[in-house]
């Protein structure tokens, strides 16, 4: 086997797995996260606002409840106590937990990933010594039998003659 001098190609991955990749990191997993539960619990809170007036009769009381809620925390303080503020409530719970399993799944395959990868290009790099080595050894073999041929053939051409 001899070397080319060409790098192998690179394995292509898939587009949402590049932009997974590409965008996977603490801190824009994190901003986005923020973002997304920011913008779940306002909307969270204005619609609660509208269909239970009785029990948030402020925005910022039902702000307060929605981000408790959308985070899972729930301190009991405010609730809502109509039928249409408790089914709110628990869509809004359930795409909460929802969403921060689907992230965590997320982040958790793209790291494994990651480091699967570095793994495999370890092992590459090891398999590519252990080829250089092997050839290397052949090569030194072959040198050694054709050293041996010509001292061969140097005693063999004396007692010839």
């Amino acid at each position: 086997m001899r070397d080319t001098g060409r790098k192998p190609k690179p394995e292509r991955l898939p587009f949402i797995d590049r932009e997974v990749q590409r965008i996977a990191n603490a801190r824009s997993v994190t901003v986005g996260l923020a973002i997304v539960f920011l913008v779940l619990a306002i909307v969270g809170a204005v619609v609660m606002r509208i269909v239970d007036a009785h029990d948030f009769p402020t925005l910022g009381l039902a702000a307060w409840w929605s981000l408790q809620t959308v985070t899972t925390v729930g301190y009991g303080d405010v609730v809502p106590t109509t039928d249409v503020g408790r089914i709110i409530g628990g869509v809004e719970l359930v795409v909460g937990v929802s969403f921060i399993a689907f992230l965590t799944a997320g982040v958790t395959s793209t790291v494994i990933e990651r480091g699967q990868a570095a793994r495999r290009a370890a092992e590459r790099a090891r398999s590519d010594q252990d080829v250089q080595a092997i050839v290397e050894a052949i090569t030194n073999t072959r040198n050694a039998i054709a050293d041996l041929d010509r001292r061969l053939e140097r005693i063999e051409s004396r007692l010839a003659s």
